[in-house]
């Protein structure tokens, strides 16, 4: 069996079998004669999954809405992040009121928590 993390509208994860085809694209393929541009609504697509690589006739599940998705044991994902650090030290005594703030940052390579798991 094989895992997906779906994103679009909700982000979830599904399992499907090994074998079983994935594709993606829009809903309803626009109209030849179309010139206009896709807006953000049209650019969100359907992933169907199929029982086999074999067959289109015998359809398992269709997601729309979908932004992306990826295979969660096949392809190892990071993102790069900006970490920030910092604190801020105030002081007051005779001397009076003194506030100093420091921070760095650098980029990293992080893996992206996946979010817990929802129970039904």
């Amino acid at each position: 069996m094989r895992e997906l993390l779906v994103q679009g509208e909700k982000r979830f994860k599904v399992t499907i079998p090994d074998d079983a085809k994935v594709t993606f694209g829009p809903f309803s393929p626009p109209s030849k004669d179309r010139s206009e541009s896709y807006g953000p609504s049209e650019r969100r697509g359907t992933l169907r999954i199929y029982r086999s690589h074999k067959s289109d006739a015998d359809i398992l599940a269709v997601f729309s809405g979908v932004t992306g998705f990826r295979d969660l044991a096949a392809v190892e994902y990071i993102e790069e992040a900006f970490v920030t650090k910092g604190q801020t030290v105030w002081q007051n005594d005779q001397n009076g009121y003194s506030v100093e703030d420091r921070a760095s940052g650098e980029r990293q390579w992080v893996v992206p928590e996946l979010p817990p798991e929802k129970r039904l």
